[in-house]
């Protein structure tokens, strides 16, 4: 729900859990299930009619024009219009905010727009978040980026994003932008690409069949800023504030940790914060690399030199390291970080990826 500069906080519960040591499962915290998948991992983008069928029809002509002012795509808009309403032109929200775009009274009349007029306010969202990114546009370095701060500020409103330089630590604001990026990639995309694109140094995700590298897990945290934890908020930094990867983990735990993909192993041992770590390098294209942290003490299937396929075990998952449970850190990284230890800055979110493989 877009506020205007004024943030109304409903009842997101499990956002504020404690975390004790730096890089840690949360479970209950992302306990949501995935979004089905709509979209149709690897398929060529003429599947774009699929992904029309996700959207009621007589407000697919809407959604279109609303993309082409904006310049941001159908499924990021569409899957606002589903978080904000779910579709319902009548929808009215505690906080006062109507219709299908969910606008507040100012917002309505700084755009001219009956609010429960669902054609026109679909139109004024396409304008209104264009002005939105004018506002926050200076803060993003990427289209996936700019994409994310356009949204928070629809949420929580450009001063807030501006003042905290990003996505502001609402929790309210955060599960916003995550939910419609999720549900823009998997409920709206026609083959499952991420809204913005991936990283800017990746490229295609080559041909080969990816698995789940921890079958029947859960994502339990996600890449990116959280909220620091209450217990130990003198030592909120690198991997306590800023996630480098995603948390997996299975119930119950102790599950064998497999190659998502094809991948030559490049060191196996212990790493700082990650513990006992197997680090890989994709075999094909964009050459990725990907770091399995937290491994249970002796329980590595793999050595360095290894080339392995994909369902290839390599460890099992543990708390080595810093971690209070036991769980996998997955982290991806770009082909230009040392391929000898685990990354940091040269990481990026291994979700995209998962999903536009089906996998999560």
């Amino acid at each position: 729900m877009q506020s205007s500069g004024r943030i109304v906080l409903f009842g997101v519960t499990g956002l504020l859990l404690l975390l004790f040591l730096p890089i840690i499962a949360i479970l209950g915290e992302d306990e949501r299930p995935a979004p089905a998948l709509a979209c149709r991992p690897g398929e060529d983008a003429e599947t774009a009619a699929h992904t029309r069928e996700s959207v009621p029809d007589e407000y697919w002509e809407a959604i279109e024009a609303a993309a082409a002012h904006s310049g941001i795509s159908t499924d990021v808009l569409a899957a606002q219009i589903q978080q904000e309403s779910g579709w319902n032109a009548s929808a009215e929200s505690p906080a006062g905010a109507r219709g299908i775009a969910q606008f507040m009274p100012g917002t309505a009349a700084q755009y001219g727009v009956d609010p429960l007029d669902p054609i026109a306010s679909i139109e004024a969202q396409g304008r209104y978040m264009a002005d939105l990114q004018e506002e926050v546009g200076s803060l993003a370095s990427s289209e996936r980026e700019l994409i994310e701060l356009t949204l928070a500020a629809y949420n929580a409103g450009p001063g807030a994003v501006q003042q905290h330089g990003g996505v502001p630590p609402f929790a309210e604001t955060q599960h916003y932008v995550e939910t419609i990026m999720e549900s823009a990639q998997g409920n709206f995309s026609a083959n499952c690409a991420p809204p913005g694109g991936f990283s800017a140094d990746v490229g295609d995700l080559g041909p080969g069949e990816w698995t789940h590298p921890l079958p029947g897990g859960i994502v339990t945290s996600r890449f990116g800023p959280r909220p620091c934890p209450v217990a130990n908020a003198l030592n909120c930094h690198n991997g306590v504030s800023d996630h480098r990867g995603i948390d997996i983990a299975t119930p119950p735990p102790g599950s064998t940790i497999v190659a998502p993909m094809e991948l030559e192993i490049r060191a196996v041992g212990t790493q700082p914060g990650l513990g006992e770590t197997v680090l890989a390098i994709m075999t094909e294209e964009p050459y990725l690399h990907v770091e399995f942290g937290h491994c249970r003490y002796n329980s590595f299937y793999v050595s360095a030199g290894d080339v392995v396929p994909a369902g290839t075990p390599l460890c099992h998952e543990g708390t080595t390291g810093n971690s209070a449970g036991i769980h996998l850190h997955l982290q991806f990284g770009t082909p230009d970080g040392a391929w000898d230890q685990a990354g940091w800055d040269n990481l990026i979110d291994p979700e995209p990826f998962l999903r536009a493989k089906g996998i999560l």
